[in-house]
């Protein structure tokens, strides 16, 4: 953490009282960091870079988020972030989940880390029962062994049958796929009687990117989103690869928007900026997870300016309606590229050279990202 001069308790009390912006109830704000502030003293006595934080998120995120997803935190530190959303939006912010008072504890027979917590929007947000720790084995090289906790917990959105089952996940790299696997399954054992409108979400740090090279996915990854689990990367889905991003919030949701705090500068040396070695990444989940139907009768058509595609569109029913239609055009080696989106039905292929063969596909997305099956293909040769 860089040094600083603002005592902890001064922090409390920035910010001015005023409402902010709630989200819409079918669009509930997700936001996951890494805080580096569970372990150091010198951390919890000097906590300059919460203030930072909470500034960042109320300025970057289209509305004052519903539930924040935190990393190596103690209670004492998301009791902070907690006071300071309070003061700063008008809301009341709360650790509803997760936030040990030590994060190291232990016995004769083990060792337990609990280094993350989960904070609501009283606002928005219902607690629902307890809540408690997901805890794995964690690797190490101690005379006891080591297990790692992960909060989590159940919350309703108010206003809606929507309730969230959540965990804040910070994960060791060398068995993050193992890890992954025993969290997943291990939340959704837990109130099986909450059924209907459930929705799981695992945030957090992951130590680890999405892919292992250019179009190989990491194994936790591939698990994850793969049937029959099906959480979404809620980056992936809205703004494609980041290959260098090891947090992300995975849900089995609809993903209206998602982003990250692309402009923070997370290696500066300037103590008026830094918040973390970490950037945050938000998410607004809602309830549509069913993709519309395929478009169909696609034709290609050789035009002045190129090749021109159309099609037949698609309908939803899951309630967020049709976004846009994907483009990909299909190689002779590698994965299909996406080369364009449209919003009506047709799309113009402009950069195409004579006598060449082209062959595509279309998918239909809706405005929840959910995304089609793909379109049979098609080809034509560009002729003039």
């Amino acid at each position: 953490m860089l040094a600083s001069t603002m005592c902890a308790t001064a922090l409390l009390h920035v910010g001015v009282a005023e409402a902010g912006a709630l989200s819409p109830p079918q669009k509930t704000i997700f936001i996951t960091a890494n805080l580096q502030e569970g372990y150091n003293d010198r951390d919890l006595k000097n906590m300059r870079e919460l203030p930072i934080f909470v500034g960042r998120v109320l300025s970057r995120v289209p509305h004052d988020p519903d539930v924040l997803l935190l990393q190596e935190v103690r209670r004492k530190s998301a009791s902070a972030v907690a006071q300071i959303l309070s003061n700063r939006t008008g809301h009341r912010y709360t650790v509803a989940f997760g936030g040990a008072r030590d994060p190291w504890t232990g016995t004769p027979s083990r060792i337990n880390v609990r280094d993350s917590a989960i904070l609501l929007n009283k606002a928005t947000m219902t607690k629902v029962g307890d809540g408690g720790w997901l805890e794995e084995p964690k690797d190490s090289s101690a005379n006891r062994p080591m297990y790692k906790g992960h909060a989590y917990g159940f919350a309703r959105r108010n206003g809606t049958a929507m309730t969230f089952a959540m965990t804040s996940i910070h994960i060791q790299e060398s068995s993050v796929t193992e890890t992954t696997k025993g969290i997943a399954n291990k939340l959704a054992a837990k109130r099986p009687d909450i059924n209907s409108g459930r929705y799981n979400v695992i945030g957090g740090d992951f130590n680890t990117s999405r892919q292992t090279s250019p179009n190989h996915p990491s194994p936790y990854w591939s698990w994850l989103t793969g049937s029959p689990r099906n959480y979404r990367d809620s980056i992936y889905a809205v703004r494609g690869p980041m290959s260098t991003a090891v947090d992300y919030i995975f849900a089995r949701a609809g993903v209206y928007a998602a982003g990250v705090d692309s402009s923070y500068n997370n290696r500066t040396q300037d103590p008026a900026k830094f918040y973390s070695d970490h950037r945050f990444r938000w998410a607004a989940l809602g309830p549509d997870r069913v993709a519309p139907s395929v478009p169909n009768r696609l034709q290609a058509r050789n035009v002045n300016s190129g090749i021109q595609l159309s099609w037949a569109g698609s309908t939803d029913s899951g309630g967020s309606g049709v976004g846009r239609y994907e483009v990909y055009r299909v190689k002779k080696t590698g994965p299909p590229r996406m080369i364009g989106t449209s919003k009506s039905n047709s799309y113009n292929d402009n950069d195409t050279y004579f006598t060449k063969r082209y062959k595509y596909f279309v998918r239909a997305r809706d405005k929840a990202h959910n995304r089609t099956a793909p379109t049979g293909t098609i080809q034509l040769t560009r002729q003039k």
